[in-house]
């Protein structure tokens, strides 16, 4: 990394106006010791690898409150139920703080200070005043005054420090954002799994009773003798094999539900309330599950440009760069102005001293030999300029990874859920069918089994496509840091 030079140029001063003058244009710009800082020109993709509608200015923005774009008013609850009390956002809003916090004290440093002080003294001590005959004098002394101190930021340390715990202080509200963001997508998100999870168990359940009722079908059948004794076997197998994956699937739903209640801060019962409907009927998935809208991610330069994440790897990158400028002044010369004022009041051996004080002055002060100190300074300075800027292009990177990730998950799941309609609608036909058939003895229970288990994993497919579906929207949200485009058309939900 190539040091930059200080550029400053002092005339001769033989006057104590020009003293003044010199003084004054010091301490409002400081000697430049490197060149203003310039973000990284990062690459950044020139369209996503996947065909959307992300060139299209016409297309509506998405809202600050992107969730609410679901439909799912427990999704909207339990978004200001997290927002209000979660531990995470309040920790990123504490940073936040407390980078603003250090920018005040930063800042103060470009300004005088103005203190004061006072003290009051009574003194014994050996007489040597002949006019007094006692061997020993009392004395009261007071001594008050302000005093004034001001450095003059000679080569820009001052501003470099100033600099930094600005560029920190909006790396921190980034970081506040960024949290903000991803709390809701994964409330949202788990949301949603609970949803599906349940509309899975009533899937389940509703297999378990279309089950139930064909077992004392299958007795009758066992004994008029138009079936063998392994059907009842058959029968009760299979519907132990549902229970067992309902048991797994409640576990799942209970999991999900834990989710929540860490997330928001409610209490389980509320959750529940908030996010589980009515039971449907029979044989239906029953639970709500809300549909994304159609959108599309803008252009990469613009989601790179809004992304938090990026915004505040960034903004380190810039505060690391003002801490080497800061670095660089800390080897060179301090400037100081003081000034006090002080009163002194002195009573002793009946008689009685005022008198004023008042000092002015500069100090100009440096380091002659500092065994390598300094320099190792500026060296661990530019070595953490350089993690910074690595630290950008890595998140960059990632985030690009994040959205292709989402769009291929957003892909998929579309297609996926086109398929699993039409086999839902095939496996239902088959089943009807088949129950018909072996109603009237045209086919053994297995066939019948077979055609119900196909209809149940054509049942699971499609809840898992329409959850994906969902989720792969609420993670390409998270993913451009809200940067997407809706399509102009209704919303409806399942």
């Amino acid at each position: 990394m190539r040091t930059a030079q200080a550029r400053c140029f002092f005339p001769p001063i033989r006057y104590a106006r020009e003293l003044a003058a010199l003084l004054a244009t010091v301490g409002l710009g400081a000697c430049t010791l490197q060149r203003d800082y310039v973000a990284p020109d990062l690459a950044a993709p020139a369209a996503w690898s996947v065909a959307s509608t992300s060139g299209d200015e016409t297309a509506p923005a998405l809202d600050p409150a992107w969730w609410r774009a679901l439909g799912d008013p427990a999704i909207d609850a339990l978004v200001e139920a997290a927002f209000a009390d979660s531990p995470t956002l309040a920790h990123a809003v504490a940073r936040m703080d407390e980078a603003q916090a250090v920018l005040g004290v930063q800042s103060a440093a470009t300004l005088p200070a103005l203190s004061a002080s006072a003290a009051i003294t009574r003194a014994k001590s050996q007489n040597t005043m002949p006019l007094v005959a006692s061997p020993t004098l009392l004395s009261n002394s007071l001594q008050a005054g302000p005093a004034f101190s001001w450095e003059i930021d000679l080569f820009g340390r001052v501003r470099h420090t100033v600099d930094a715990a600005q560029r920190r202080l909006d790396a921190r509200s980034a970081d506040a954002g960024a949290a903000r963001l991803a709390l809701a997508a994964d409330v949202a998100s788990t949301v949603t799994a609970l949803r599906a999870c349940d509309s899975a168990r009533g899937v389940l359940a509703a297999d378990i009773a279309s089950r139930e009722t064909t077992l004392p079908l299958t007795r009758l059948r066992l004994q008029a003798g138009f079936a063998p004794a392994v059907e009842e076997a058959r029968a009760r197998s299979g519907i132990a094999a549902v229970r067992n994956s309902l048991a797994a699937q409640d576990e799942q739903c209970a999991r999900s539900l834990n989710a929540l209640v860490a997330l928001s801060g409610m209490d389980a019962a509320g959750v529940a309330l908030l996010v589980r409907a009515p039971a449907g009927p029979a044989g239906a998935a029953g639970a709500f599950v809300p549909r994304a809208p159609d959108a599309a991610p803008q252009l990469p330069a613009t989601v790179l440009a809004r992304h938090p994440s990026v915004i505040a790897a960034e903004r380190e990158a810039a505060a690391a760069w003002e801490d080497m400028g800061a670095a660089r002044a800390q080897r060179l010369p301090r400037l100081d102005l003081a000034a006090a004022l002080t009163g002194q009041w002195i009573r002793a051996a009946g008689s009685t001293l005022n008198f004023a004080a008042w000092s002015l002055g500069a100090s100009l002060g440096g380091t002659l030999f500092d065994g390598g100190a300094g320099s190792a300074n500026l060296r661990a300075a530019e070595a953490r300029y350089r993690q910074a800027e690595a630290s950008l292009r890595g998140t960059l990177r990632r985030t690009v990874q994040e959205v292709e990730n989402a769009l291929a998950a957003q892909e998929s799941a579309r297609r996926r859920a086109l398929s699993s309609a039409d086999n839902v609608a095939a496996a239902r036909t088959t089943l009807a069918a088949s129950e018909a058939q072996w109603k009237a003895g045209a086919v053994s229970l297995f066939e019948l089994e077979e055609s119900r288990r196909q209809f149940s994993a054509a049942q699971d497919a499609q809840i898992s496509a329409r959850r994906d579906q969902v989720q792969s929207w609420i993670a390409l949200v998270k993913a451009t840091g809200a940067a997407i485009t809706l399509n102009a058309e209704s919303i409806d939900h399942e």
